[in-house]
């Protein structure tokens, strides 16, 4: 199977990733501090990776002091969200970016050369994936070539008013929008060419750490194993790059056609902390702190009365996400939201058949997790089946 593990620093994806971290206005120092408190400081060589990052933020925060109002309007996460900004949609940026382009003019270039159907295919395919994890398009949700078709599209979705409008003025407008967005794009991967050297060390360590992992497995079975995610072998391979300023984030994109063919290679961003002493994974040992932290989180996403009907829902069949929204009388963007979450916690399953993704609850985890919690709650062990 193909591989590409990168070792270069993509600074398109990057500066887009160091606006977005100055919209949201949270530090990498509380970062780490959460990480540590979270996972019983695990962190041993990751602390160099943070002493770089809380260097470029320095040095950031300077440099867009003056226009942090503005980063905020284009960067900063839809309302109620983690993911997804309005200058993502003004560039129709997907799951992974633009992998391809080597500077900003091959983006510019792209977007004014799609006509006009073309646009409202790409903006409707941009806010299918705003607020999924996992970026893989439901067979319903099929494409529009009109401008109409993609407005009735963005009122359906789960946003507040004000993003809701903010996007209909970049979609009407884009060329205003797109100049702007560019613009500080610009000067923030200038900024982050500024620590090249720290950078090109760290995306060294992470080729050759990755290398090693995937030496004998793909991606697609090292997403099954660590993280519940099948999504099957793609025969055109895999494409593996670092994340920096998402350090503790990974995200996939991959895409078929009509005919359930693969479009390009799988692409797998990986954040830039996960390596030799944080592991990539949503399931959890059950011992000390972290296990009680985890146990802690888990159970204020099953303190939601959505998440809850939809575990209930997937208990013993797979279900997808126009089926889930359709018997929970939520929309599919709500949906994912949630699935998000659940993911995350290692609490859902996830498979691919075809280009439908299939969610089931993950029993196993849900076990342990209330197990653990009336052992500390009511004593002894009080289970069903010993577990070691």
């Amino acid at each position: 199977m193909p591989k590409t593990i990168r070792q270069e620093v993509d600074y398109i994806a990057e500066s887009m990733g160091l606006l977005q971290h100055l919209a949201i206005g949270e530090k990498f120092a509380d970062l780490q501090e959460s990480l540590n408190k979270k996972y019983a400081y695990p962190f041993r060589e990751g602390i160099r990776k943070f002493e770089l990052l809380g260097q470029i933020e320095e040095s950031a925060e300077k440099a867009f002091g003056k226009d942090m109002e503005e980063i905020r309007y284009y960067f900063a996460p839809y309302e109620g969200r983690k993911v997804g900004c309005a200058g993502k949609a003004a560039l129709l940026w997907e799951g992974a970016g633009y992998p391809k382009a080597t500077d900003l003019s091959e983006i510019a270039r792209f977007l004014t050369g799609l006509s006009e159907t073309e646009y409202c295919k790409k903006f409707i395919h941009h806010l299918q994936g705003i607020l999924s994890p996992i970026q893989i398009d439901e067979p319903e949700a099929q494409d529009a070539g009109e401008p109409f078709t993609v407005i009735s599209h963005l009122m359906g979705l789960d946003l507040s008013d004000s993003d809701k409008w903010k996007l209909q003025k970049i979609f009407f407008d884009r060329a205003e929008h797109q100049e702007k967005v560019m613009a500080l794009m610009e000067r923030a991967a200038s900024l982050l060419r500024d620590f090249s050297k720290g950078l090109d060390a760290l995306a060294r360590d992470f080729c050759r750490f990755w290398t090693g992992e995937f030496q004998d497995a793909s991606p697609s079975s090292f997403l099954k194993d660590r993280l519940h995610i099948d999504i099957g072998e793609n025969p055109l391979g895999f494409f593996i790059c670092p994340d920096f300023l998402y350090p503790n984030a990974g995200s996939l994109f991959t895409e078929l056609d009509d005919d359930g063919r693969y479009k390009h290679p799988d692409i797998f961003r990986i954040g830039i902390l996960f390596g030799e002493d944080f592991p990539l994974k949503t399931s959890q040992e059950q011992t000390g702190i972290e296990y009680g932290n985890y146990v802690s989180q888990a159970l204020k996403l099953l303190g939601d009365k959505s998440k809850f009907e939809i575990l209930s829902y997937i208990r013993d069949k797979e279900a997808y996400g126009s089926e889930l929204a359709k018997r929970l009388g939520l929309t599919t963007a709500t949906i994912s939201h949630h699935m998000g979450a659940l993911l995350n916690a290692n609490l859902v399953e996830v498979k691919r058949i075809d280009k439908r993704v299939y969610y089931t609850s993950n029993k196993k985890a849900l076990e342990e997790v209330l197990d653990y919690s009336r052992r500390q709650l009511l004593g002894g062990y009080g289970g069903t089946s010993e577990k070691h």
